[in-house]
């Protein structure tokens, strides 16, 4: 995975789903992806393997984490149906936090989570009201 790493901007993503196919091997290939990389990778990325519209929890979440931080829009609407479909503190945390760290961000988390926290715990609504005061 480490050698794909180094090399997938390179050699293009055309193949890697194929290369790249356990849980653990997408977690680390989303993990650490460039903090330099462009929306247009991103969605190169996503068309590969899928990962706004597929995949399990872990990867998921993980791959939202990313698409936040680095702009690319076109998961806004499944991290959405993410946070309004899940209530694992820990796990919108994740997403919340990253979301708040831009004005932009912020407005649409405080609107994600007016939709979203009828169905969270006590103690997560709490949690992301203080992140987003």
């Amino acid at each position: 995975i480490d050698k794909i790493q180094k090399s997938w901007r390179t050699t293009g993503v055309k193949g890697l789903s194929k290369k790249i196919t356990t849980t653990t091997e997408k977690q680390h290939f989303i993990d650490h992806l460039p903090t330099d990389i462009t929306p247009k990778e991103m969605e190169a990325i996503d068309t590969e393997f899928n990962f706004t519209k597929g995949g399990n929890f872990i990867i998921k979440r993980q791959w939202f984490v990313q698409a936040i931080m680095h702009q690319y829009k076109a998961a806004n609407p499944a991290i959405e149906q993410f946070l309004i479909g899940i209530s694992r503190t820990g796990s919108v945390m994740m997403l919340y936090k990253e979301m708040v760290k831009t004005p932009e961000g912020k407005v649409w988390a405080k609107q994600v989570f007016d939709k979203a926290k009828s169905g969270y715990h006590a103690t997560t609504i709490q949690a992301v009201e203080g992140i987003l005061k």
